[in-house]
């Protein structure tokens, strides 16, 4: 991989998934100084939810974006989308500015790692495949380590706007190095393929409607919104059942079907670690924790699960079977542990919580995908494989945007003392661990839905 002109390209194809990975563990690390000096912290989840829902549109449209231009002009785009937003980022004074740049960062950042999946088969021979995927799902661990020490350095001792600035030095570099490696003719097969747009647009008119209804912080307008929501979902689900080509693999998040009950599985375990998302400012206005500590408690979930992800990708059919079932009553116990410390500021065992929470993911989330390809039906086999990207998306949008809804209902922006932020923080990482709860059920269902697979 590292040989002759390998090197360049994996470093282009893993340098543009860094770029987007280490960008969401800056940013989480640090939000707390940012909310402090333009204010905002109601929309304080908005960042994440706007990013990823940018993501989720632009990854989604890499391949018809494949099939019109070549892969040097795509991965160009998404490098100049993704500095544009930084430098609007870079020069925010208030939340609207800084969350539009989050939405752009967002559109470009998206499809770095798609086009890094997409791009393998066609930059490499056949005998490299499968190293070249395994270096490009390692790129996100690297992240998780780097991520927090380069926000929690910028925090602390520099300036915010200057990890903005970084993004937008380094993406243009990208830019250049891409044009040495990229072919710049279109490579896709298949001709043209029609953009899902009005059924993207559904869901992410979904997300901002949850998240919308979150910020007021009133219960009947976040109902309202989650009402909106759920109807949007629906819609889109039943388009896209009726559409040629599909969006989604029939049966998608229906836990009366072994895909659906597969699918559901894996988006609820990643809507679990939403949560963690806010420990880094909790800690720093409960307990006075510094960007940079708070930052690697936040990354401890993406730590473990890439260490446990190694140790148990080799586990035999039986004891995969017996870690998915494991898997989220792991996650219900870590997020239950970090509920109860977390408003106590016991920092060494909110670190435990996270890493039960990674391991529990990591032990399940590869036998998932394997198993999701394994019922995936005949005639969806093509999507099968972007589909575990687009429910890591999916889930990611709509676990932001709930949890920025419960923060809000919780009255986390108006918890100014150490009492009110630890009631706060204990209902809002308790009714959370809900969602765990429901993925143990849907692994239990989708274990029984599959056993010839």
């Amino acid at each position: 991989m590292l040989a002759g002109g390998n090197l360049l390209k994996a470093l282009v194809i893993t340098g543009g998934t860094g770029l987007h990975a280490v960008s969401i563990y800056v940013v989480v690390t640090i939000m707390p100084v940012i909310v402090g000096e333009i204010g905002g912290l109601p929309f304080f989840a908005w960042t994440a939810t706007l990013y990823v829902a940018g993501s989720l549109a632009s990854s989604s449209a890499v391949p018809l974006l494949l099939s019109r231009a070549g892969p040097r002009h795509v991965y160009r785009l998404a490098c100049l989308l993704f500095v544009t937003g930084s430098l609007v980022c870079s020069l925010a004074t208030n939340m609207p500015v800084l969350l539009a740049g989050r939405l752009v960062q967002g559109l470009g950042g998206g499809m770095l790692p798609a086009l890094g999946y997409g791009l393998v088969r066609t930059i490499f021979p056949p005998r490299l495949h499968a190293r070249a995927i395994v270096l490009i799902g390692s790129v996100w661990g690297i992240a998780a380590l780097a991520g927090p020490a380069i926000g929690g350095l910028f925090a602390q001792y520099a300036t915010w706007r200057a990890a903005f600035w970084v993004d937008v030095m380094i993406g243009a570099a990208f830019v250049l190095l891409s044009g040495t490696v990229l072919p710049g003719e279109v490579t896709a097969t298949g001709g043209r393929r029609p953009f899902p747009g009005l059924r993207l647009a559904l869901l992410v008119t979904a997300a901002m409607a949850l998240s919308a209804g979150g910020a007021t912080g009133q219960f009947l307008l976040s109902a309202a919104g989650t009402v909106v929501a759920v109807a949007l979902i629906v819609t889109m689900l039943r388009l896209d059942a009726r559409s040629t080509p599909r969006m989604l693999p029939g049966g998608a998040f229906d836990p009366r079907l072994p895909l659906g009950a597969v699918s559901a599985t894996m988006g609820l375990l990643i809507m679990t670690g939403a949560p963690t998302s806010f420990i880094p400012y909790i800690l720093r206005i409960g307990s006075g924790v510094t960007p940079l500590v708070g930052g690697y408690v936040n990354a401890t979930f993406a730590l473990s699960w890439t260490v446990i992800s190694f140790v148990t990708a080799s586990a035999v059919a039986s004891q995969a079977r017996a870690m998915m079932i494991l898997g989220p009553a792991l996650m219900t116990g870590g997020l239950a542990l970090v509920a109860l410390t977390l408003p106590t500021g016991n920092l060494a065992m909110v670190f435990v919580g996270q890493a039960i929470l990674g391991t529990g993911i990591g032990v399940c989330w590869a036998h998932l995908c394997a198993l999701l390809m394994a019922v995936a039906p005949a005639a969806d086999r093509d999507v099968a494989g972007p589909f575990i990207t687009t429910t890591q998306t999916l889930a990611n949008v709509f676990g932001s945007a709930l949890v920025g809804m419960l923060a809000n209902v919780a009255g986390l922006p108006e918890a100014t003392t150490p009492a009110a932020l630890a009631t706060t923080t204990s209902w809002l990482f308790g009714v959370s661990t809900l969602v765990p709860l429901a993925a143990t059920f849907t692994a239990w269902r989708m274990l029984v839905l599959t056993r010839k697979a």
